[in-house]
């Protein structure tokens, strides 16, 4: 018997690895291709960049409404819409590439399923094993996750180069197949819950928060249409938040529980130094490539294989750090990693012009092995100081700040960077040397703001505790009692 309820375990692991692991391998995929479809479709550069935009849109629309879809069909039926959303707009995506309107349909409609799956796939997880073996599986599922960014260019320049395009969709369909009977198999039906009132306007007000601000932070970002229209967007983006937030602050049970941000304990805390995280990543994302291919003058396919080691000891130390968590003994580890992604980032802003190549891939390496002790460690903490039935709320709530955070911060970013060089330049600096010094901030500054986040860490981190919610309260439970 206890056989059989482990392979169950196993299989739901599978099954629900699979359905994200597809979507996030092609989209980065995605990613890499732009310069082929500007080519391959005629079209320019900000028109291309809609075909990486909409997804991101969609995703971030969607995500804010996932609880309520969740409260109507429950947390299996939820997954199983977004999986089954993903195949089916992957075949008209394949049968229909020749078009780039369908193509921008597809890519939409992509952004609406990862909006239903990614928040909900670790819970679905949690569902199914205790809190005794959380730690690995969050490992697993962050392990599995970041080897698709990895993988997804190079499958994407392989197809390109010797394949033809509807093969990249193509390839999502029996994996989302395969991961749609899977889940329908192995994973148990909760009936749903059904506390929440479908209330339309406060659905619309929520909708056309996001979608403004996301569009408008969009804009920005691809420097589409004029000034005044990017900053109207964002002003009523926010006006309808803050619109939103009053009258669902009156409701009983609103379409966002928000209020978790006010619960004691953990949660608000994971909740702030998460949002900081991801916002750094972000940030880096934006500010390394342009140090090493504006600044160092290396190939960007030299640039792209220095994201290996970070990719490869992200993935590595998501496992290792998972195993510790489950030990129940000290989480001191998540502080040092917190440490060393801020170190890591804060070296490259004190790096000569001409670094040698295995200094920058030490440094991505201790990169990949601070976030991988950190972030989905916090991440796990967060959600298992919830009551069972709140973890997708909370799950929702979280993804969602961070996105909408990291959105305004690389677009805060981006336009630091090019106000700031350009100014250095007219003062007498040579262009690259401009460049460099905006970025040399741009990296002090993220690394302070991990470091920021530290005081946080250790607050969480100082007792050696494992984290219980049972009947809706928060245990700490000394030891490695938190296994039993």
């Amino acid at each position: 018997m206890l056989k059989i309820s482990l392979l169950r375990q196993h299989a739901v692991l599978l099954a629900i690895l699979l359905g994200a692991f597809t979507l996030v391998l092609t989209n980065s995929a995605f990613n890499l291709l732009l310069p082929y479809f500007i080519k391959h479709y005629h079209i320019s550069t900000t028109a291309g960049g809609w075909i990486i935009a909409l997804y991101m849109l969609a995703m971030t629309l969607t995500m804010p409404l996932a609880s309520l879809i969740v409260d109507r069909l429950g947390r299996k039926r939820t997954y199983m819409l977004g999986i089954a959303i993903y195949g089916g707009f992957s075949v008209l995506g394949a049968l229909f590439h020749a078009s780039i309107e369908v193509l921008l349909v597809v890519r939409f409609m992509h952004g609406v399923a990862a909006g239903l799956m990614i928040p909900l796939s670790l819970v679905l997880l949690f569902d199914v094993y205790g809190p005794e073996v959380r730690g690995r599986i969050t490992g697993a599922w962050g392990l599995l996750l970041m080897l698709a960014p990895a993988a997804g260019p190079t499958l994407g320049g392989v197809i390109i180069q010797y394949g033809r395009l509807e093969m990249l969709f193509w390839l999502n369909v029996p994996l989302a197949v395969f991961s749609w009977i899977g889940c329908a198999k192995v994973i148990q039906t909760y009936i749903p819950a059904r506390r929440k009132s479908w209330h339309p306007s406060s659905v619309l007000r929520l909708a056309g928060a996001v979608g403004a601000l996301s569009l408008g932070v969009q804009l920005f970002a691809s420097q589409a249409g004029t000034l005044w229209i990017r900053w109207l967007l964002i002003a009523f983006g926010l006006m309808l938040l803050m619109r939103f937030i009053q009258v669902e602050n009156r409701r009983e049970e609103p379409l966002i529980r928000y209020k978790l941000l006010r619960r004691q304990g953990i949660y608000p805390l994971t909740v702030v130094i998460s949002t900081i995280q991801d916002c750094v990543m972000f940030g880096v994302i934006f500010a390394v490539p342009l140090l090493l291919q504006e600044v160092f003058q290396l190939s960007p396919a030299l640039s792209g294989a220095l994201f290996i080691p970070l990719s490869i000891c992200t993935s590595l130390f998501m496992w290792i750090g998972g195993n510790w968590l489950d030990r129940g003994r000290s989480l001191r580890f998540i502080a040092w990693g917190t440490l060393l992604v801020s170190l890591s980032i804060l070296i490259f802003a004190f790096l000569p012009m001409g670094p040698p190549i295995w200094i920058i891939g030490v440094l991505m390496a201790c990169r990949g092995i601070g976030v991988g002790l950190s972030g989905m460690s916090i991440t796990s903490l967060g959600l298992q100081a919830l009551p069972e039935e709140d973890m997708h709320e909370g799950s929702v709530l979280c993804t969602t700040i961070e996105r909408l955070a990291s959105s305004f911060a690389v677009m805060g970013m981006t336009l630091y960077y090019d106000m700031r060089w350009q100014w250095l330049a007219g003062h007498g600096r040579a262009v690259d040397l401009a460049k460099w010094g905006a970025l040399q901030e741009i990296c002090i500054g993220l690394g302070c703001a991990i470091l920021l986040t530290l005081p946080l860490v250790l607050l969480i981190t100082r007792k050696k505790v494992g984290i219980l919610v049972q009947n809706g309260n928060q245990t700490q439970v000394q030891g490695g009692a938190a296994g039993r």
